[in-house]
């Protein structure tokens, strides 16, 4: 009698399973090496974009300010008021309103920062005198040195 005879799969089949293999997790290391760096740069602290020098801002002589006036600053985004109360003292306050973050003007005939946009009002100190700010400003060191006037961010 005739037995049935065995089919032998072509010897091509292995190599084609082995490299498909190879193939598959080539494709999945890489897919793991991208999430690795996702989770990293998600997990690694932002690089400072500020350098020291961009942290102090010389504003010039002292004579470029005289008493009583206010001098802004842009730096980035946010502007920066810069005010001589007297010979010796400056006040640095933040130029954007902590209500809804319109930028402020100098009133100089009662020495304060007012809010176009609501009627809200800072003293020198960077406290709500009126409207809606919820908070006060943020404030800035303002030094002097050999004559110069720098701007602490």
């Amino acid at each position: 009698m005739n037995e049935p005879s065995t089919i032998d799969p072509p010897e091509s089949a292995p190599d084609r399973r082995r490299l498909l293999t190879w193939l598959a997790r080539g494709f999945l290391s890489l897919w793991g090496l991208g999430f690795a760096w996702l989770v990293t740069s998600f997990l690694k602290p932002p690089r400072s974009q500020r350098s020291l020098t961009q942290r102090v801002i010389e504003l010039g002589p002292l004579e470029s300010m005289p008493v009583g006036r206010a001098r802004m600053v842009r730096h980035g985004r946010d502007p920066v008021f810069v005010v001589r109360t007297d010979e010796s003292t400056f006040v640095g306050l933040s130029g954007v309103c902590t209500h809804l973050r319109c930028v402020l003007t100098w009133d100089e005939d009662v020495s304060a920062l007012a809010c176009p946009c609501h009627n809200g009002a800072f003293d020198l100190s960077g406290n709500v005198t009126k409207g809606p700010p919820p908070r006060p400003l943020t404030r800035y060191r303002v030094e002097t040195s050999l004559g110069k006037v720098y701007l602490h961010l």
